[in-house]
């Protein structure tokens, strides 16, 4: 049996344990490439503490999680009680539905919560609540052969209909029966008529790439991984080549990496920008016109992107739109995306990687790399992946170019060390590769693989560039830059202050 890379194993395991104006004219900035960015050999000023932990609120309306106020989390094994939404994301004013199993069949009720800082100064805000509804346990997911595709074809439990009056966010739908067990199905509500100045761009066909429903020694399955007939965890050569939106995520409902997004927006709702929210699949489907905003934000680790997806950056970025992308890895495998069965669109993301794509018919189309298909994603990003972090604690972000208005008012020197920042993967500017002329931000050392899979020291880094366009491109370059803005223990003044320089630049509210 093919063995799993350390990559993925690394990837797989840790994720299960998560749980510029636009069509403005520009005086183009060049701060030039720092082809000699501040070496981490020399001496590096002390580290400085970080800003004190945001305690986290508490109170039956604010707490989404699964196991909050006496709730036990569903599991994969008995199917207590687990859902999935029907789309991605629903427009105001219309209707999402919720496909729920439930063993034992007993009530059960769906409550809607929308994440971000409230008005109030919560961290969400409850905003629906089903009645009392009749659970029944529907059939068991069942394996579509040959792409190894798991599908769980319930039907619809409770019907959603989205007030015109609601604000467009990410929202996580709580399942809760009567056994006092809970699951949650992350969705976004989007506004497709007001501009703003951030679109915030949930990566949801990375979430259902990793998603290894159900966790049960037997039929799970994902992109990377998949259970054999003996119960053990195998990779690339049995796992899925598509995989369906048609079933829950795995355990407790909450997607990998989904705090990487969770804490981007914990600290995005607290700013002064107008803030609007759209899925990958709006993206693709085209249910997006970047014009109505300054910035895209990719809050997550985006990794799984389709033509159009692909193209619908590009256009924006054309037009003076400005993108952030705020992890790593993002824009790394090509993918197709194709209905169900029954035909709703955009329901199965679509990617065969090493194996032979029996839907491509040339290598510019494989669902491969982007890089192996001859469009390296550095030539967007500026840097693009380069390895796991292996390190055992998360690493500091070592700051360069301080003088650059990035890092203005924080008070930063070249060197400093900015604690636990440097985690998760890791990207890199690749010599000789197309891109772009990037001003480095940070080159933070850490431990990656190396030559035949080997622990070597390398650098991660955090570039920005700007476009002919006037369009800015920001890259972290590192799964962990958002916990520097929200999650207690890692929140620091320095990254707040620096990420506000950025997205004031980005929106025209710089001074």
């Amino acid at each position: 049996m093919h063995h799993p890379s350390r990559r993925q194993s690394l990837l797989i395991l840790s994720g299960l344990g998560t749980a510029a104006v636009a069509g403005g004219a520009y005086l183009l900035e060049n701060h030039g490439s720092s082809s000699q960015p501040y070496d981490p050999h020399e001496g590096a000023p002390p580290e400085r503490p970080i800003a004190p932990a945001t305690p986290l609120p508490a109170g039956d309306d604010v707490n989404w999680r699964p196991g909050a106020f006496g709730f036990k989390p569903s599991n994969d094994h008995v199917q207590q009680i687990k859902g999935y939404a029907s789309a991605t994301s629903v427009g105001l004013g219309e209707s999402i539905d919720f496909h729920v199993t439930v063993s034992p069949a007993q009530k059960f009720t769906v409550k809607v919560f929308r994440l971000g800082q409230t008005p109030r100064d919560r961290a969400s805000d409850l905003v629906a609540t089903s009645p009392a509804l009749a659970g029944t346990t529907q059939d068991l997911p069942r394996v579509v052969a040959p792409t190894r595709t798991v599908l769980a074809p319930w039907t619809a439990s409770w019907r959603l209909e989205v007030p015109a009056d609601w604000t467009s966010g990410l929202y996580v739908a709580t399942f809760e029966n009567e056994a006092k067990f809970r699951s949650v199905a992350p969705f976004v509500v989007r506004d497709d008529r007001q501009s703003a100045d951030l679109l915030v761009v949930l990566p949801f066909t990375t979430y259902q790439a990793y998603n290894m429903y159900p966790w049960d020694e037997k039929i799970g399955s994902s992109l990377y991984h998949a259970w054999t007939p003996t119960g053990q965890y195998g990779s690339t050569d049995i796992c899925s080549t598509r995989v369906s939106f048609d079933r829950p995520y795995v355990g407790d409902g909450i997607p990998t990496y989904f705090d990487l997004d969770y804490a981007f927006v914990s600290w995005v709702e607290a700013q002064r920008y107008t803030v609007s929210y759209a899925s990958s699949i709006d993206l693709h489907a085209g249910r997006i016109d970047p014009t109505k905003y300054k910035a895209l934000v990719f809050s997550g680790h985006d990794e799984y992107w389709s033509s159009d997806m692909r193209s619908a950056l590009e256009a924006a970025l054309d037009k003076g739109v400005s993108a952030a992308f705020m992890a790593a890895n993002n824009l790394y495998w090509h993918i197709r995306l194709d209905a169900s069965a029954e035909g709703a669109q955009h329901r199965q993301v679509t990617c065969y990687k090493e194996r032979a794509d029996p839907g491509a018919r040339s290598r510019e189309v494989q669902t491969n790399l982007w890089r192996v298909i001859g469009q390296p994603e550095q030539s967007l990003l500026g840097a693009m992946y380069k390895s796991v972090v292996t390190d055992a604690k998360p690493q500091p972000l070592v700051v360069d170019s301080a003088g650059h208005w990035f890092w203005r008012g924080t008070g930063v020197r070249d060197g400093e060390r900015i604690p636990n920042l440097v985690a998760g993967e890791a990207d890199q500017v690749w010599p000789g590769k197309d891109g772009p002329d990037v001003t480095y931000l940070a080159v933070s050392p850490f431990t990656g693989n190396g030559k035949n899979d080997k622990p070597a020291k390398m650098p991660a880094h955090t570039v920005l560039h700007q476009r002919d366009s006037g369009a800015w491109v920001f890259n972290a370059g590192t799964f962990y830059w958002n916990h520097g803005l929200s999650t207690p223990g890692f929140v620091d003044s320095r990254i707040q202050g620096a990420t506000r320089n950025l997205l004031d630049r980005m929106t025209g509210k710089a001074v």
